[in-house]
């Protein structure tokens, strides 16, 4: 008996140690190879010419027809006709080949360092490393080259900075807001802390404060950590089926966290789903908000008084999209826009996706395609959270509703998606775009401004970057056609240029010979 017992202890041994190591040797045999961060880049002080471009001014939707682009020390030198780009000498000459010339895609709303879905599987774990550098590099492949990260641990985000600006890891320059700025047991709700001598390591990715003093406090350590933005939030529910009740920032240590930020040259912008979440960011002053309003429609009174103060909006659409799923109840599902959504997400799961994830996040990501198409899956008790579909379902109806008015009233737009929540990765920004050309009021070039100039201002980098123009850095993403006839070209360029370094290219000889 006491043999069988070892025996069958053994085995139970063996048989833990192979369930233990089995997705490890999974994911290594699966994992993606790392993209060079550099196809080309022209010597210290070398100039190039790129020739025959179609060059789109994305302030007047005009396009520049065979137009040559000098380019030195990482800008642009100056935007010749074709009779004078053929007349440069003793510069290297790449031909754009007819192709449609953008600035880099800006993505202000992303978080690059989360892995895209909610799976805790040991394989999606162990993936997730090989999933945050594939974020940094998918969104050079489709055009991003800068992005405005609105929330992770400081320290581990300068990691990733580092290596992208020393020329490890193919990835955009990164603007962050670092450390997510709210009140005790606010959103976000459900993040899993860090263990102590990680948060130390890495920096936290939730600062808690409830005195005006440790609002104070929190926004000097992300400016010292050298964050670009301050993110709070103005949820007073979760988004979690059952909408349970959260604590916001009392009105003092609010006021007392943007004159903070302000003293240190830094925006405030706030996380919002509800009506009086944006209400109260007009009234307190923010400089900006993310997401679009999506539980009741605005009135025009609350309309005016934002667009009067200068503020942004970064809307956010794709979120609805992603998170959008069928549930009993739901006055919006039959509703076309939702129906649409629903139908069209799934075609870019199956089509797109598999081109941008690692396989065990795409598993997860069918998985949740699985799930959320059940009516009776949100019903059903879970031992994670599960998010509340009529939220986004509302959000695709009622979000729009409002976005088109202020977008009537003349507010600023920015451009993000939100990726690195579940179902979104930032560097397919294209998506986001392609929904508010098709789905809002928005035409084209208010759609390419959005995504170029608007967010430039946004980021306060507008004399650097958001149009091909001369000075600018030069920041260029080549398109088969042009976007203001067809937005889907934006999905797929042909080559990138990042501060003049070619940094990926679809492998036309032209665009490599001389």
């Amino acid at each position: 008996m006491r043999t069988i017992i070892k025996t069958l202890a053994k085995t139970a041994a063996l048989g833990a140690l192979v369930a233990a190591v089995e997705p490890v040797i999974t994911e290594r045999r699966y994992r993606s190879e790392k993209r060079d961060p550099v196809v080309w880049s022209p010597g210290r002080d070398e100039a190039f010419l790129l020739t025959n471009a179609e060059v789109v001014d994305v302030l007047t939707g005009t396009v520049l027809h065979k137009r040559g682009i000098l380019v030195k020390n990482g800008r642009i030198d100056d935007i010749l006709t074709e009779k004078k780009a053929a007349a440069v000498e003793g510069v290297k000459t790449l031909d754009a080949a007819g192709c449609h010339v953008i600035p880099g895609i800006i993505n202000t709303h992303c978080h690059m360092l989360l892995a895209s879905n909610l799976n805790l599987s040991p394989a999606t774990l162990i993936s997730m490393g090989r999933q945050i550098e594939r974020h940094f590099e998918e969104c050079i492949v489709h055009g991003v080259t800068t992005v405005r990260d609105a929330g992770a641990p400081p320290l581990l985000m300068r990691r990733y900075m580092d290596r992208v600006e020393g020329g490890e890891l193919l990835g955009p320059r990164v603007l962050s807001a670092g450390s997510f700025i709210n009140a005790p047991g606010g959103y976000p709700s459900d993040y899993l802390k860090l263990p102590s001598f990680l948060e130390e390591k890495w920096g936290p990715f939730v600062r808690q404060v409830k005195t005006p003093r440790e609002a104070r406090d929190a926004v000097k350590s992300n400016a010292e950590w050298g964050c670009n933005f301050i993110k709070i939030a103005l949820d007073d529910h979760t988004l979690f089926v059952g909408q349970k009740q959260l604590p916001v920032l009392e009105d003092e240590v609010l006021a007392a966290l943007v004159d903070e930020a302000h003293e240190h040259g830094l925006k405030v912008s706030a996380h919002h789903r509800f009506r009086r979440g944006f209400v109260r960011g007009t009234r307190f002053g923010l400089d900006g908000m993310e997401h679009i309003s999506a539980d009741e429609v605005l009135d025009d009174a609350e309309v005016e008084a934002f667009v009067s103060g200068g503020r942004f909006i970064v809307p956010t659409v794709q979120v609805g999209w992603a998170l959008a799923g069928f549930s009993n109840g739901d006055p919006y599902l039959e509703h076309p826009q939702v129906q649409r959504a629903l139908a069209n997400r799934l075609e870019v799961v199956r089509t797109i996706y598999p081109s941008l994830c690692e396989p065990p996040v795409y598993r997860a990501l069918l998985e949740y395609e699985r799930c959320y198409r059940d009516p009776t899956y949100i019903e059903r008790r879970h031992l994670m959270y599960t998010l509340d579909s009529k939220i986004f379902t509302e959000a695709l109806v009622v979000g729009e509703e409002n976005l088109n008015k202020l977008y009537h009233a003349g507010a600023l737009f920015g451009c993000g998606n939100d990726g690195g929540v579940p179902q979104l990765f930032a560097g397919i920004l294209g998506i986001e775009m392609v929904m508010l050309e098709s789905s809002t009021d928005m035409k084209p070039l208010d759609v390419l401004q959005a995504a170029t100039i608007n967010n430039a201002r946004i980021i306060g980098m507008e004399d650097d970057l958001g149009t091909v123009t001369r000075g600018k850095l030069a920041d260029l993403v080549l398109l088969p056609g042009n976007p203001l006839d067809n937005m889907e070209h934006v999905l797929w360029p042909n080559a990138v240029f990042k501060e003049g370094k070619l940094v990926y290219t679809s492998h036309q000889p032209e665009l490599m010979g001389a």
